[in-house]
């Protein structure tokens, strides 16, 4: 997802600076398609230092802060490439959205109706402009704004669902109602209306309705909590216990400090005896909230019910010292006074509890109200025995919150293969359980001791920090003062490559590689390593001719024919190693040579039946050819093996599977 959104941010048409500049931006640009944003400022300082009148490297240098999460800086280099060519589009964009991020919703309003008045059918634009508007309080605007917004694009469901905000915002829960219709009538699988229809069909009390809508969200989103708590109240108000603390249980599971999920199963517990259980739930709320007073008094009734007398007393004290006039807690702090042998502070409580008795009789003793539940913020005493929701307006809110567009585009699966596997210093964690992987020639390379520290085989990299980019600099030094001396070192050869290419210099990286290879046509790690690079460099290349041109090379074969081979070569010397396999399957499944790519995922799977990446690619190739069984099948490995977005693509994939049927 991070990738996409950088190409759509990144890449405009690049002025006519001079090459250098040029090729540094080209360096800098591809330290920001790969993450490495702390290593691309520096070289787009670089070219700001030189030559500080081009637009590009401030933008570029705007991209790098805004993922670093540094909007006002983001939003201040966006200013300065305006100033320098007011007509790039995508600057006011990046300048829009790091406004947002600081809240500054009407300045960002002010670029997004600056880029509308340049091309009005611009969806995303519109959206966001549509979000700053209801973030300034502004809902006639944005409702007026929406309704143009659905003449443009009547099947956008997004739309629909603004407008339903608004309206619940105005109190007009008919509207919303209608509104959040439509938009499962144009996508039935919409998780956040089936959500928001829910809490409409809960305010109605149409508790059974309600169920039946949070059943079909949770197939939807199976690892979203709050739809669990939703579904437990609603069955709660059925009067389904069982079923209610079994949502409760599977809430907390996904999301184990949920308060109301605690306070909730809690009470529940408490009504079906597991009295010691419910003391474990109440213990964990008043350990989030010591002041919570509601819970204080539930944990004294439960300790009161186990025999723990004194500890219950303790707890009713507590409680009535911040409610002098709550009488409940006197009757049974009296009755724990008499179990516990004190009948004097039980007699003085009884006492109390008398008079209240007879101001009830007059009618001037305060009464508890009917509603059955409170909101999490309301701390009245006499409502201790309430469910615990989220305010109404703040739990319909959620599921149109503000995501702005741009910053995330849409929430839809992202359908993208594994990366290859790449030689790296800092291997990224990745959620998988063995991310160091093993391979001979990486072996035998690490015990020559070139570089001061040793390679990693992984599918992923940690992006250079200050001090990364300090080290690579030294060690790429070192080995070019050795290789004054010893210019035929293959292994100084490969060792320098590597770190140039760290450095995203690609350019320079090959040059090295080819003069090891040209020394050694069998030097493995090399043609491993130029095989890297090579995809890298064309990748960058590609994404900035689609950016410029909308277009890509039509013969991708050609383009990456020096890459397979190169891997293929690899195979050659070292036919062992599944990784070689593997990255040569990613190559062929990119230019749709599928039947190639199955027989080096099956290779890789073969060599190395925990590569995760390989099931993945693997299942993405079969479901593409509608192979769903044995496509679910690698892709469930795949995030049995810890790649976990390999779930949500299997939710996905049956969805399109089912609507095929």
């Amino acid at each position: 997802m991070k990738r996409y959104l950088l190409l759509c941010l990144l890449i405009p048409l690049l002025g006519k600076a001079q090459l250098n500049a040029d090729g540094v931006i080209t360096i800098g640009r591809n330290a920001l398609y790969y993450e490495d944003y702390a290593l691309s400022i520096q070289y787009f300082n670089q070219v700001i230092q030189a030559k500080p009148y081009l637009y590009e490297p401030y933008y570029y240098r705007a991209v790098a802060k805004y993922y670093l999460g540094d909007y006002t800086g983001a939003a201040s280099d966006c200013s300065l490439s305006i100033e320098r060519d007011p007509f790039i589009d995508d600057v006011f964009r990046l300048r829009a959205i790091s406004y947002i991020m600081n809240a500054e919703y009407a300045k960002a309003s002010d670029d997004y109706r600056l880029l509308l008045s340049r091309r009005n059918d611009d969806k995303d634009v519109w959206y966001n402009l549509v979000l700053c508007q209801t973030s300034l309080d502004s809902l006639a605007t944005a409702d007026a704004l929406l309704d143009t917004m659905i003449l443009k694009w009547p099947s956008y469901t997004r739309c629909y669902m603004l407008k339903a905000q608004i309206a619940f915002e105005r109190a007009d829960t008919v509207s919303a109602d209608t509104l959040i219709e439509r938009t499962l009538q144009i996508d039935p699988y919409d998780v956040d209306a089936l959500g928001a229809r829910g809490m409409l069909q809960m305010n109605h009390g149409a508790f059974a309705d309600a169920e039946k809508t949070y059943d079909r969200a949770i197939v939807q989103s199976p690892k979203k909590s709050g739809f669990y708590l939703n579904r437990a109240m609603a069955r709660f108000r059925q009067n389904n216990l069982r079923g209610a603390m079994d949502d409760y249980n599977i809430a907390l599971d996904i999301d184990p400090d949920n308060y109301p999920g605690h306070y909730n199963r809690g009470l529940l517990r408490m009504q079906v005896g597991e009295n010691n259980l419910a003391i474990e739930d109440f213990n964990f709320v008043l350990k989030r909230e010591p002041h919570d007073r509601l819970a204080l008094f539930n944990r004294a009734l439960l300790l009161e019910k186990t025999g723990d007398f004194k500890g219950a007393i303790n707890d009713y004290t507590t409680v009535l010292e911040d409610y002098p006039n709550f009488w409940t807690g006197y009757e049974n702090r009296a009755k724990c006074y008499r179990l516990a042998g004190m009948n004097k502070q039980a007699l003085a409580d009884e006492r109390k509890v008398y008079i209240a008795r007879l101001d009830d009789m007059f009618g001037t003793a305060k009464r508890n109200r009917q509603k059955p539940t409170r909101k999490q913020k309301e701390q009245d005493i006499d409502d201790y025995k309430k469910m615990v929701v989220e305010n109404d307006d703040e739990n319909i809110a959620k599921f149109y919150a503000s995501d702005y567009r741009g910053r995330i585009q849409n929430r839809d699966v992202v359908i993208e293969q594994q990366p290859l596997y790449l030689l790296t210093f800092t291997p990224r964690e990745n959620g998988l359980t063995a991310r160091l992987s093993y391979a001979q020639f990486l072996e035998q390379f690490n015990n020559s001791r070139v570089l001061s520290r040793p390679l990693y085989l992984a599918p992923h990299e940690e992006a250079l920090d200050a001090d990364g980019i300090r080290s690579v600099d030294e060690e790429a030094r070192q080995l070019a003062n050795r290789l004054s001396h010893q210019q035929r070192d293959t292994r100084l050869l490969f060792a320098h490559a590597f770190c140039t290419s760290s450095k995203r210099d690609y350019t320079a990286a090959i040059d090295d590689l080819n003069q090891a290879l040209s020394l050694d046509s069998t030097f493995v790690a090399a043609l491993f390593l130029r095989a890297v690079v090579r995809e890298k460099q064309l990748e960058t290349y590609r994404s900035k001719q689609h950016k410029e041109t909308g277009l890509q090379s039509e013969d991708m074969r050609m383009d990456y024919r020096p890459v397979i081979a190169d891997l293929s070569n690899a195979i050659r010397q070292e036919p062992a190693c599944a990784f070689f396999y593997y990255n040569r399957g990613c190559i062929y499944s990119r230019i749709k040579a599928d039947d190639e790519a199955r027989r080096d995922y099956d290779k890789a799977i073969q060599l190395n039946p925990s590569l995760a990446e390989a099931y993945y690619n693997r299942g993405l190739l079969l479901v593409g050819q509608q192979n769903y069984q044995d496509g679910f099948a690698d892709l469930s490995k795949a995030g049995e093996l810890g790649i976990y977005s390999a779930y949500s693509l299997i939710k996905h994939f049956r969805r399109v599977q089912q609507g095929k049927k």
